[in-house]
């Protein structure tokens, strides 16, 4: 609004784009975030040119080559470490959630009794809960990211199975993730207490040794990840495994397949390194001696 608000649809041409884009790039904003408000303001235009309001789209401009950085999650060996590190903890049931499904964290917050079927063991997403930082109050919205995030996604048995025994007396209207004080959980402060409870498995065995400190058993050094990393170790650990990508995308949440390709294309790069071995397990390949030659 402040700088392109003042515009009519008809008078915005390329060059004024060209100068608002220039203007954030100029500002110091993340390539995502810059990326995140064009992709905006070329839908609104979009719009406008479909409903005969302008004629031409003045939203092909010269852009900075953006390099996409590499997304972060953790290996099964370190999920495991980590939910047996925190098994009671409040923590542990949004956690476990997130690993199993790759919700958003808004939509883990926003999970109610009565989304989950746990006859067919599937989970309802239509919701999510969000922070107004104007009002300072959590809101409980039906308003997602994008319409292909009302989705439905099948739940393993182990989570369901954990699920049923924490239920108890719950309220299908009650939230299954609470807060400690057994709330509507705020999605900032679950993202935030998730990053301090891996600060300490942050140091190596050989820094414990330095510093005297006993090193507790079994342990393993993290990788310190975001909340939102979670999501990727979900959609990383069934793309490993093969599962279909369409299938993978589909319980994201994304807008198509191509943004899910795009999220986790160092991943695919990675398994093409596996196709040679895949196949020579396939055939079960024997190398070759004297006798087979």
């Amino acid at each position: 609004m402040p700088k392109l608000g003042g515009y009519k649809l008809n008078k915005i041409t390329n060059a004024i784009i060209q100068d608002f884009y220039n203007s954030l790039i100029g500002e110091g904003l993340k390539p995502s975030s810059v990326k995140k408000i064009m992709e905006t303001v070329n839908g609104v235009l979009k719009y406008a040119q479909k409903s005969k309001l302008i004629y031409n789209l003045p939203t092909d401009i010269e852009k900075q080559p953006m390099n996409k950085p590499k997304v972060e999650f953790w290996t099964k060996e370190e999920i495991d470490f980590y939910l047996d590190k925190i098994h009671d903890s409040y923590l542990y049931t949004p956690i476990l959630i997130e690993i199993f499904t790759g919700l958003r964290v808004g939509e883990l917050c926003g999970i109610r009794w009565y989304d989950i079927d746990f006859e067919d063991r599937y989970l309802t997403v239509n919701n999510q809960v969000i922070y107004d930082r104007e009002l300072k109050i959590l809101v409980f919205s039906e308003i997602l990211k994008t319409d292909t995030s009302h989705r439905k996604i099948t739940l393993a048995k182990i989570l369901t199975d954990y699920l049923k025994s924490i239920k108890c007396d719950a309220l299908d209207t009650d939230f299954v993730v609470l807060d400690r004080e057994g709330s509507m959980c705020n999605p900032r402060n679950l993202s935030m207490n998730f990053t301090k409870s891996i600060h300490k498995y942050r140091k190596s065995i050989d820094d414990l040794k330095r510093e005297g400190e006993n090193i507790p058993q079994n342990y393993m050094q993290l990788k310190q990840i975001t909340f939102h990393a979670l999501r990727h170790t979900h959609a990383t650990l069934l793309i490993f495994n093969g599962e279909n990508i369409k299938v993978v995308s589909e319980r994201l949440g994304h807008k198509s397949i191509s943004e899910t390709l795009d999220t986790y294309t160092h991943v695919m790069d990675d398994m093409r390194d596996n196709t040679a071995a895949l196949l020579d397990n396939i055939f079960k390949y024997k190398p070759l001696n004297d006798d087979n030659k």
